[in-house]
């Protein structure tokens, strides 16, 4: 569990028994400084420069109680990114590379059993997003799903896949617990999962995700406390090589891939202070094990990335409030290759938003801007830091009804 609050439209706090619609629009924008990001073997161009990349993206998301104290959450988005990059046979010097489309909807039912003593989750995967894509959107998803730049989600989908998890909570002297477990069949399309392995192929099996994880909720004096610790170990995975022209094309195996648990920690306080209606400061810690390919560990293939901030919601009325937070992020990204997909970001953001509540409704318009620098390296090279600005703003609207 990562605790990481953020303007979005967020399930998580949903009550069971409730009904609760919600969807958004934003609209972000990154711009690269100098003559831009230098990257190799983009869009079919043996090198070339992202100048500037730009997402639109529409969120939706709904949840329904299904009796017995069971609760069904429903989501998916629409997305649609353009790369901006250089292209000197093209006119202008520049070209553009976009992917758009509609995600995968995403089933959760959640419920309490056994004299509410276990909390059961059960997950699906509808498969509707894309999972064919050619050289170029394919271009385009390496550097929208890059984790340095923090963009929203894409159309990519995974195919059908799963989850089923336990809950077992506890109290712990002055400590409410929660103690689970998961097991996760990844769907067979995960080309995002190929590029964090340094891959330029889109096709990639994985094999299954299993996940334990504990958490412990208490009062600290007026404020209160959560901490949570998790591990996640990943069963082999299948790498296999793509035509460069069209990654549906048939493909044959060329690795297999163990990739290295991945460990994490989060920690969140909730802070009892006078004339706001929350204050509240994050942080989180996430260590990336070395991968395997067939059998030899990758050299710099372990990463770490850490992320903290500050949240705040101070009132304007009754029904108005300012919703002010600020974060910093720091991943050392992987020493593997010079692509984006695995570069390593210092970074700090600022979001502003106005919190208007109507009725059922709820509605906050917002403002991000975002700065800071990449850095690309492999084992031999470590490349000039790369400077970055971004912004966006958009709008979410939630109802409970």
């Amino acid at each position: 569990m990562t605790i990481v609050p953020v303007f979005s439209v967020r399930a998580q706090e949903r009550l069971v028994g409730s009904r609760f619609a919600g969807g958004g629009t934003s609209f972000e924008n990154v711009s690269f400084g100098g003559s831009g990001l230098a990257q190799s073997t983009f869009s079919g161009l043996d090198s070339t420069r992202i100048r500037s990349i730009r997402q639109f993206t529409l969120p939706v998301t709904a949840a329904l109680p299904l009796g017995n104290g069971w609760r069904l959450d429903v989501t998916t988005l629409y997305s649609s990114g353009t790369v901006t990059f250089t292209d000197p046979s093209a006119r202008g010097g520049q070209r553009t590379a976009t992917l758009s489309g509609v995600s995968d909807v995403r089933l959760r039912a959640t419920g309490r059993v056994i004299g509410d003593g276990l909390i059961i989750t059960v997950g699906a995967n509808a498969p509707t997003g894309r999972t064919a894509l050619t050289a170029t959107e394919f271009s385009s998803l390496r550097a929208l799903s890059a984790p340095a730049l923090g963009l929203g989600s894409t159309p990519v989908g995974s195919g059908p896949s799963g989850t089923l998890g336990f809950v077992l909570p506890q109290q712990l002297g002055a400590w409410s617990m929660a103690y689970g477990a998961s097991y996760e069949l990844r769907g067979r399309y995960q080309p995002i999962a190929a590029l964090s392995a340094g891959s330029e192929s889109a096709d990639f099996t994985p094999g299954g995700v299993v996940r334990a994880s504990v958490s412990g909720d208490r009062t600290v004096g007026a404020n209160r406390l959560i901490v949570a610790m998790a591990a996640d170990v990943f069963t082999a995975d299948r790498l296999k090589s793509d035509s460069p022209s069209d990654t549906s094309s048939a493909v044959s195996s060329v690795a297999t891939v163990r990739l290295g648990p991945v460990f994490s920690a989060d920690a969140q306080l909730q802070i009892a202070a006078p004339r706001v209606r929350e204050l509240l400061a994050y942080t989180s810690y996430r260590w990336r094990a070395p991968f395997a390919r067939d059998g030899i560990t990758v050299e710099r293939s372990s990463g770490q990335y850490v992320d903290a901030g500050v949240r705040t919601v101070l009132p304007l009325g009754a029904r108005s409030a300012l919703v002010v937070s600020t974060d910093a992020r720091w991943h050392s990204g992987l020493g593997i290759d010079l692509g984006l997909p695995t570069a390593g970001v210092a970074s700090g953001t600022l979001t502003v938003g106005v919190n208007v509540r109507r009725a059922l409704f709820s509605m906050q318009p917002y403002v991000r801007a975002q700065g800071g620098s990449l850095s690309q390296r492999t084992a031999t090279v470590n490349k000039p830091s790369q400077s970055f600005s971004g912004a966006a703003f958009g709008l979410v609207v939630t109802s409970r009804f």
